[in-house]
């Protein structure tokens, strides 16, 4: 079957290779380590492995979102076991470079890169870093990867198990594969409910199953400061008399909307500015364009460094946050947010850390990436679904007349957030438990 698989693989890439290298082309991805791609792991590496006596977990997280996700259970997993050390796999540009960043300070955490599912390449990962556990993130459940592991007796398990309607009805079309992948699965827990039906669907056994709520809940800090926003705002101009609304990890053509809806509302409360944070790098190019059509002006946080005094941001300055890892600043800042990718359908962005921050949330309606916390949010008026701009625009309107009542919004979600809490916890147990079972 491996073999069968490396064929169909190579198939897929062929056809693929000409949009592969127009993306690599126009945006840059796609062109650094085909080395970690194809498995290797780097020598330095291997030295620092040979070094470590205790047990190795392989946790892989396919991009920044889930890499956050399960910072704090790496960190606690940490300190339950002093011995352990983490091979933590991403699949993403930024995701590799998010969790080096993360990181940098502890060796007891080694970051690669998650290679191609090709029968040669996941056997040189597993056979250099010898993991006795690995824990898959979400559904990055690939058959060759799983089928090497179970030829190594290596235990696999699925944590914050996510799967959309959508992708469902995919994955069914082609069952019989889904089921041997999930007969491989040692245990998932499991997002909520419908997930676990659909994970039984196809194929994985009930009695491996536990639903958890998202790590996501975990993670999101329940505070109404974040370290950095006040240096950020003062590089970017943003003052204490502007009503900041912040369209986070927004998807292609969400920028047009948004625009619309700020161009008319300013004319009626000119306090109000608008920042864009794409969610994907390669489209910041295609925000600053739609800006400028607009007849505004883009203010690139890029070109605006900490420690610099940027001049008060006028009604046609248009923020554009084009570097990583400071979204939650400018949530902070911010008197409300729209969470992207979500008019248009990419399945929506993370909410979750908004709601901690207590600031008053809407969306558009693709958002099945987040099911189960938009159900929450709505269902305690914490965040609004909207349909486009205009909507946009008039809800930003409502929340800038009545103050108290986006402040509630706020309260609310954050509230109903933190009752879902605890799930850290189970999977430190779930983990640390077949981890100690299955080494001396």
């Amino acid at each position: 079957m491996g073999i069968l698989f490396d064929i169909m693989y190579l198939l897929a890439l062929v056809l693929a290779s000409p949009l592969i290298l127009y993306k690599s082309l126009r945006t840059g991805k796609y062109r650094s380590d085909w080395s970690g791609r194809l498995g290797h792991v780097p020598p330095v590496i291997k030295e620092q492995l040979n070094r470590v006596s205790g047990p190795r977990l392989l946790l892989h997280c396919v991009s920044v979102g889930e890499l956050l996700s399960t910072r704090l259970l790496v960190n606690r997993l940490l300190t339950e076991h002093p011995q352990l050390t983490i091979i933590l796999t991403t699949t993403t540009d930024t995701g590799t470079a998010r969790a080096k960043a993360l990181y940098a300070d502890t060796s007891r955490v080694v970051t690669l890169r998650y290679p191609l599912d090709f029968s040669s390449a996941v056997r040189r990962l597993l056979v250099a870093v010898k993991p006795n556990l690995i824990a898959l993130v979400e559904l990055e459940v690939w058959p060759n990867f799983v089928r090497a592991a179970a030829r190594r007796n290596i235990p696999v398990v699925i944590i914050n198990g996510r799967l959309t309607a959508r992708s469902f009805g995919r994955y069914r079309k082609v069952r019989p594969l889904c089921a041997a992948m999930f007969r491989r699965i040692a245990w998932a827990g499991v997002q909520s409910q419908d997930i676990a039906n659909y994970f039984a669907a196809l194929g994985m056994p009930q009695d491996r199953m536990r639903i958890v709520p998202t790590l996501k809940y975990d993670a999101a800090d329940l505070t109404n400061t974040v370290t950095g926003a006040e240096s950020l705002a003062e590089a970017l101009g943003i003052t204490d008399q502007h009503q900041l609304f912040v369209a986070g990890s927004t998807g292609p053509g969400e920028e047009e909307a948004l625009l619309r809806a700020y161009s008319r509302l300013v004319v009626r409360r000119p306090q109000l500015r608008l920042a864009i944070a794409p969610r994907k790098p390669e489209t910041v190019a295609g925000v600053l364009a739609a800006i400028s059509s607009g007849g505004f002006t883009p203010v690139r946080r890029s070109e605006h460094a900490d420690g610099t005094r940027g001049m008060p941001l006028s009604s046609e300055n248009i923020v554009v946050l084009d570097t990583l890892g400071e979204l939650r600043k400018l949530y902070a800042l911010s008197f409300a947010v729209f969470s992207g990718r979500s008019l248009v359908p990419l399945g929506g962005s993370d909410m979750i850390e908004v709601a901690a921050l207590a600031k008053p949330c809407c969306f558009g309606p693709h958002t099945g990436n987040f099911a189960e916390a938009v159900n929450l949010l709505l269902s305690v008026g914490g965040a609004c679904r909207v349909a486009d701009g205009n909507e946009i625009e008039n809800l930003l309107d409502r929340w800038l007349a009545n103050p108290s009542d986006a402040d509630a919004a706020g309260r609310a979600a954050r509230s109903v957030i933190a009752k879902q809490r605890g799930s850290t916890e189970v999977y430190i147990r779930e983990l640390l438990g077949r981890m100690r079972a299955i080494t001396p």
